[in-house]
């Protein structure tokens, strides 16, 4: 079943992609038509760390799954995928891979996995879920785009143009534009309205920071670990250990279930903290979703390659909440 992949003139033009958060959600039903629910699925690389947008991510492609009733087979991380799981991939299984932004090379463990599940099954339909994508290196490029172009039936989402215009051509001509699969939790209401005239400075201090940016608005800044207890971290721990025995003995022992409901559980803390707030400050892209899906209104700092500002202009419409923060020295 082909898609309908994004035109010269779309790919030049942002015309007539951005939405309200609503229409967003709606849009993520294009998905079905490589994703049929008649088709068994395989969930691959769902991130098993403390970065809250992953996190969101991976709950907002499970909640897509069981909303229209996908049957998952399996589901594992890059550590996990046992090859007892591999060997009973049919033909007709598709291979679905987490969305994000690890696509390119900042993140070679995720990127080379991906390739790896891409040699691994020539036959097999490939569905990456919505990506920014960013090559520091245009070797790395070239060598990853060439894996790619090897498959006969492989689809990339992509979340921006800017990451639309690296893929497209590259690695497949089975690319188009989607938004994050956290739209998919979007209730049809903010839950939570805004609580008073408080704001929240969530600045990422990662690989991906812009730091020049950040020292305008740092002060009093977190990031998603500063809203994780010590003991919930410990938790975590015990649980990417499990993940990683999964892998070195060969066998499941629980992992991704106890891992599913630590979410949960962190999901709802979350979503208290943010409660407090009815503005955010953020240069995290899922900052500003999961803040716009709670009602808040949302200026944000771009991050180093520009995911923030390529994301906001290419889905939101005036409807949505959400500026580039203005700063003393910052162009108009």
């Amino acid at each position: 079943m082909a898609a309908n992949f994004a035109t010269a003139d779309t790919l030049s033009s942002g015309a007539g992609q951005r939405s309200s958060l609503e229409h967003l959600k709606q849009r993520l039903t294009g998905l079905l038509e490589l994703l049929p629910i008649d088709r068994p699925l395989v969930y691959l690389d769902y991130p098993v760390h403390l970065n809250f947008g992953d996190l969101l991510i991976m709950r907002g492609t499970e909640r897509l799954f069981a909303d229209y009733g996908h049957k998952v087979v399996s589901r594992a991380a890059y550590m996990n995928f046992l090859e007892s799981a591999r060997s009973r991939v049919s033909p007709q299984t598709i291979l679905v891979m987490h969305g994000g932004g690890n696509f390119g090379d900042l993140y070679p463990v995720h990127q080379n996995f991906r390739e790896e599940i891409v040699r691994r099954f020539p036959d097999n339909r490939i569905v990456v879920l919505p990506q920014s994508v960013y090559f520091s290196s245009p070797v790395a490029l070239e060598r990853s785009a060439r894996i790619f172009r090897q498959h006969r039936d492989i689809h990339l989402y992509v979340r921006d143009y800017a990451s639309l215009a690296q893929v497209r051509t590259r690695f497949t001509e089975n690319a188009e534009l989607m938004p994050d699969m956290a739209h998919q939790l979007w209730r049809g209401y903010p839950p939570h309205p805004a609580a008073g005239d408080r704001t929240l400075r969530l600045l990422r201090k990662d690989v991906e920071a812009e730091h020049q940016q950040h020292a305008a608005v740092e002060q009093r800044s977190v990031d998603w670990l500063d809203f994780n207890p010590r003991w919930s971290c410990r938790i975590f721990g015990r649980i990417l250990w499990l993940h990683a025995l999964e892998g070195k003995l060969g066998r499941k022992l629980g992992a991704q279930a106890l891992w599913y409901t630590y979410c949960d559980r962190l999901h709802r803390h979350m979503e208290s903290r943010f409660a407090e707030y009815d503005e955010v400050i953020t240069s995290r892209l899922h900052g500003m979703i999961f803040a716009l899906l709670l009602g808040k209104r949302v200026r944000y700092l771009d991050n180093l390659y520009g995911k923030l500002n390529g994301y906001a202009s290419t889905w939101f419409d005036a409807s949505v909440p959400v500026e580039p923060y203005r700063y003393a020295g910052s162009a108009a």
